[in-house]
């Protein structure tokens, strides 16, 4: 019997609505796989557990490539394996990992509007005007900050924001309401914004290259956490690489080409050899599993070089060169990351889609602008 086809990526997730905010709620989430091409296969078997590889609940689902699971517990982290079946009762091996965590927030990085594709924007610090795709422009920062967006309101869509090292400040336009100011960091810190305690929001964070020192403020407890992992030379990378739709504490080398990251859902401590000096990071979910898989851009050669997290296997592209920024995004909401280059000479985009369209180039923004996703 043939080995089912990966999973593809979750196709909705709906969320019910209990009485009490503070009781465990049930969510659903509806997912959709491809047809096996094993004529042999009568139906498909779906599992899931809160663990990486650790199914503990699986359901017979019939001949259909789609079904919903429900009674899952708001705010859990949540994986998810089909398997196909034939008469005899034989099982394929197990699909590509997929995973969710239900019932909080969902927002697409780059996403401004909620249409759950990337859009393009840049940031001109000589007048700190932000221009993105279809929404016109806006005022907000200056010279010195850098743009840090994030859905810190938690409502879907990307956030105008900036952080000023000079005096440690975040300055959030927050897309549902009025904007914030925060004091978070100082001169010499790297923004490094992200969903730190999975409850859907941003949280506002700094690494500190100094003394290798990460400093996270979580919007769900309203607190301020810190944690040494990196030093100097290092470039953080922080991204959701176990899947568990918390961001993980991460850092690439690039003295050495060695990766460094902190799983938040084992609390394990991985590192693995990707790249080398003069690469540029750029993790991102370029399979769909919803986990980040390590990537770098070589500038030197324009070689896009990716280690997907669903199979382990390795895949490279030629796309950009010296001189051009690294922007992967979701751009045409297949959700997979695309590979994708800002030419700062030209400001023209050039985007790679992985959903199959025809590769995109257009110019937006010019020489002394900085892209907003990156």
């Amino acid at each position: 019997m043939m080995p089912k086809t990966p999973l593809s990526r979750l196709l909705g997730l709906i969320l019910f609505m209990g009485l009490s905010a503070d009781a465990a709620q049930a969510a659903t989430v509806t997912l959709a796989w491809d047809q096996s091409a094993d004529p042999s296969v009568t139906g498909y078997t779906l599992s899931w557990g809160n663990l990486p590889g650790s199914y503990t609940s699986s359901m017979n689902v019939g001949n259909v490539t789609q079904a919903q699971v429900a009674g899952l517990t708001d705010g859990a982290p949540y994986y998810f394996v089909v398997r196909a079946y034939n008469s005899s009762g034989m099982l394929s091996a197990p699909s590509v990992e997929v995973s969710r965590r239900v019932g909080i927030p969902f927002a697409v990085r780059g996403d401004f509007n909620g249409d759950f594709s990337a859009d393009v924007g840049v940031f001109r610090p000589s007048t700190g005007a932000w221009y993105v795709a279809g929404q016109g422009g806006i005022i907000w920062g200056g010279t010195g900050d850098q743009p840090a967006i994030g859905d810190y309101d938690g409502d879907g869509r990307m956030d105008i924001a900036v952080f000023r090292p000079s005096n440690g400040a975040w300055y959030v336009k927050n897309s549902s309401n009025a904007g914030a100011a925060f004091t978070w960091g100082g001169t010499g810190d790297s923004a490094v914004p992200g969903d730190y305690d999975g409850d859907g929001k941003t949280d506002i964070a700094v690494f500190r290259p100094s003394t290798g020192t990460w400093y996270i403020w979580k919007s769900k407890s309203q607190t301020g956490v810190s944690s040494v992992w990196g030093g100097g030379g290092d470039i953080a990378v922080p991204g959701d690489y176990d899947g568990d739709g918390i961001t993980d504490i991460a850092i690439f080398r690039p003295a050495t080409g060695a990766w460094f990251i902190v799983k938040s859902a084992t609390q394990a401590a991985v590192s693995m050899t990707w790249g080398g000096a003069g690469d540029i990071p750029v993790p991102g979910d370029y399979d769909g599993d919803g986990k980040a898989d390590l990537a770098v851009f070589r500038p030197a050669t324009g070689t896009w070089f990716i280690i997907q997290s669903s199979t382990g296997s390795s895949i490279s592209l030629t796309w950009g060169g010296t001189g051009d920024i690294p922007v992967p995004g979701d751009y045409d909401r297949d959700g997979k990351t695309d590979i994708a280059i800002f030419r700062p000479a030209t400001g023209t985009w050039f985007i790679a889609n992985s959903g199959g369209s025809a590769a995109s180039a257009f110019v937006f923004g010019g020489f002394g602008d900085i892209p907003v996703i990156k």
